[in-house]
């Protein structure tokens, strides 16, 4: 691993670094982010709202290989983590900071984040940004970009820059990036694994991932939220005619009524887009009176990123989502018009 005083002195110079959108050298990559924290000794790390696997797991993996160059990663998120990954090794370097300003100065890595709108915090113009992250929706908002869109997870990012740049990846390191990888490909099951993706698993293992800890926690104590919001979505989802769109609508009431807003349905939209003959399932969540969240995915060829674009979020071509503000049910029928055309042939896929 290159020591972070030689990469200060050999690099002190290095200070502005531009855009790009061609992968390079992740070697290279590891040195520049290195020259960017060195002189601070600092760093903030950033993930999305409403976190999920492949951010937290990334960035606690990142954090720990920072720690171990002497510096002081700090993880800053709005509120307490969701439950299910409580678990993961390094949540005491996660530090709970309402919305806002962040501190003058320090380096920010935004992980997995899209767009700078998800990172929640406004960050101050002095304050380089590294945005490491692998969605097609990418603006390459940063300072320095690390964007691949042929990855499956940031967690694959965050491991061949760490790998490649000589970093020793531990046990709970190793641990962070299974979690964020098997999570965001669902447990290696999506259209966007790779043979590098199932490469970087195994070697995950080999370092010493912890997967009876992951078995346990993922997949062994899923919350009774989950439960009542697939038995809410049951009774108030429909599905198209010719069997290949299907959409569920979940209402403020329905949901505060069982204390259920804030509950996970990535595995409630994993069901419904799995029916047999579906091509695109459709989740609408008022997550408060006026706010609805739209989760999209697809199986084979419709790209729902597109589709999300136009309504100002994004994400992947089979999974996506966004937020719209307005009624849920004129939400719903804006969003089906918009989808209907590329199951219909009305649109190339």
């Amino acid at each position: 691993m290159i020591p972070l005083h030689m990469v200060q002195k050999s690099m002190k110079s290095f200070k502005v670094l531009k855009k790009r959108k061609e992968k390079g050298s992740l070697m290279s990559d590891w040195t520049k982010i290195c020259s960017i924290l060195a002189e601070s000794k600092e760093a903030i790390i950033l993930v999305h709202e409403k976190a999920d696997g492949d951010c937290l797991g990334s960035a606690l993996a990142l954090a720990f290989s920072l720690h171990e160059l002497g510096m002081k990663p700090v993880i800053y998120y709005p509120e307490e983590i969701p439950l299910v990954y409580r678990f993961l090794p390094g949540t005491e370097m996660l530090k709970i900071k309402a919305p806002g300003s962040l501190p003058e100065s320090i380096p920010v890595i935004a992980v997995d984040c899209a767009d700078k709108k998800r990172v929640v915090y406004d960050i101050p113009t002095n304050s380089p940004i590294i945005n490491i992250d692998h969605h097609v929706s990418n603006d390459y908002f940063g300072t320095y970009n690390i964007v691949d869109t042929d990855a499956a997870a940031a967690g694959e990012i965050i491991y061949r820059i760490l790998k490649d740049g000589g970093v020793r990846i531990s046990p709970d390191m190793a641990t962070c990036l299974y979690v964020a990888i098997s999570t965001d490909t669902g447990s290696f099951s999506y259209s966007n694994i790779t043979s590098e993706t199932m490469k970087i698993a195994s070697e995950l293992l080999e370092l010493g991932s912890d997967m009876n800890l992951i078995r346990e926690n993922l997949y062994e104590k899923r919350p009774l939220s989950e439960l009542l919001t697939i038995k809410a979505a049951l009774a108030n989802f429909c599905i198209s005619e010719d069997g290949k769109l299907i959409n569920c609508l979940l209402d403020f009431d329905t949901l505060n009524k069982d204390e259920l807003i804030g509950a996970d349905t990535d595995g409630l939209i994993g069901l419904l887009r799995a029916t047999d003959g579906v091509e695109v399932a459709l989740i609408f969540k008022e997550i408060e009176i006026g706010n609805v969240k739209v989760s999209l995915r697809s199986k084979s060829y419709v790209d729902v990123n597109i589709i999300a674009r136009e309504f100002g979020g994004g994400g992947h071509s089979r999974a996506a989502g966004c937020t719209i503000k307005g009624n849920i049910h004129e939400i719903k029928d804006n969003v089906l018009k918009m989808v209907t055309p590329y199951l219909t042939g009305g649109i190339n896929k």
